[in-house]
């Protein structure tokens, strides 16, 4: 098997978007290319070694997360917009606070492709760094932190996981998350009333970019 573009999600609600373009297999031709999208899995931990499978399996040439995000206040960004990431950068709360330190050989950055990055905005996505932590922030001044240490504009649980996967093997990554709620106490429950409809932003703009050939 192989195919050009391989679209990665946590969960299934986060691709289930793409089975009226690609099929109930989540997998066709699109814009002169050959799709696959996957499940992956929860968190960084899972989403790395689901990713890593997935490439191993399908030899893509690319690869794009997707799913929902949280914004951080003052971001700009509301309720529906599409992050392109920009910046992936691993952060945690008790670092920031100096409670723990990452060891400094450990990889925190991972840099998106750049004209995959491009194209993603050109297709309705707005640029901006994503904070990728390993839980949801629940408190609002460990939020205000976090996007003050990483000047992130939003935050996503598995985009390091994904991106560290594709680096260790030399494939162009990008990310499309639909924002679904401001990051803070007030996250648990605005997810879950917006997750769907964000998730379906972020397939839009990735529709608009295979149906452009990816450029």
């Amino acid at each position: 098997m192989g195919c050009d573009v391989l679209v990665v999600g946590a969960f299934h609600p986060e691709v289930a978007g793409l089975r009226e373009l690609l099929g109930p297999g989540l997998g066709g031709k699109v814009g002169g290319l050959r799709v696959e999208a996957r499940v992956v899995g929860i968190g960084a931990p899972l989403a790395a070694a689901g990713t890593a499978t997935q490439l191993a399996e399908l030899l893509p040439r690319w690869v794009i997360a997707v799913g929902t995000c949280g914004a951080y206040a003052g971001s700009g960004l509301t309720l529906g917009d599409v992050v392109v990431a920009s910046r992936v950068e691993l952060a945690a709360p008790c670092v920031v606070d100096g409670l723990a330190q990452f060891p400094q050989p450990m990889s925190l950055v991972s840099e998106p492709h750049a004209a995959t990055r491009d194209a993603l905005v050109r297709a309705g996505g707005k640029a901006g760094a994503v904070a990728s932590t390993l839980a949801i922030t629940i408190d609002d001044a460990a939020a205000a932190r976090l996007a003050r240490s990483t000047h992130a504009v939003a935050e996503h649980l598995e985009a390091h996981g994904v991106a560290t996967a594709c680096a260790a093997r030399g494939v162009p990554f990008g990310a499309a998350l639909g924002v679904a709620n401001f990051v803070g106490s007030g996250a648990r429950d605005e997810w879950r009333v917006h997750h769907r409809a964000a998730a379906a932003a972020a397939i839009a703009v990735v529709e608009r970019w295979l149906r452009g050939g990816g450029a």
